[in-house]
């Protein structure tokens, strides 16, 4: 069921992900597009719109969204979010954080959300966080099929 509330921008729809759950991090921007594409086909108040902003579309790691690349830039760029490099089995992703001008910004907005979408996304960052890069990878794939058609990883991922 759609809830109404104010038309939010993709840039928005990040710091609302980054400000969830008590500020916690995302570890990663597989992770991070992930987490938004699914809350763009499980979270029935916000699918729609995510669907609609994002245009999520089958790539080489799953689905991902252009428009996501961008915005992520822009907020680095204006210091919204504040994004860091972690090494683990060689391997260097980043770990992406709002700060207190993001905050700030998207703060209002997010009191304005429905506390049950707040709730749904808090849960889900958490959910991914348990489940982690290889668990949020094997959802995505078995929940979502038609978007791995390019994935150069599914078999890496069906492996485990």
């Amino acid at each position: 069921m759609q809830v109404s509330f104010p038309e939010l921008t993709a840039e928005e729809w990040i710091l609302m992900f980054l400000l969830a759950r008590q500020k916690s991090e995302i570890h990663g921007k597989l992770m991070f597009v992930k987490e938004l594409f699914i809350a763009s086909n499980e979270i029935e108040e916000i699918s729609q719109n995510l669907r609609e902003i994002f245009k999520f579309y089958p790539s080489h790691y799953g689905p991902y969204s252009d428009v996501f690349e961008n915005s992520l830039r822009n907020l680095e760029a204006v210091g919204d979010i504040i994004t860091k490099e972690e090494t683990i089995n060689a391997k260097t992703r980043i770990i992406y954080g709002i700060t207190e001008k993001g905050e700030k910004r998207i703060q209002i907005v997010y009191g304005k959300l429905p506390e049950i979408v707040r709730e749904r996304i808090s849960k889900l960052k958490k959910g991914a966080d348990q489940l982690g890069y290889v668990g949020i990878l094997k959802h995505v794939y078995t929940h979502y099929p038609k978007y791995i058609i390019r994935s150069r990883i599914k078999g890496e991922v069906f492996e485990y």
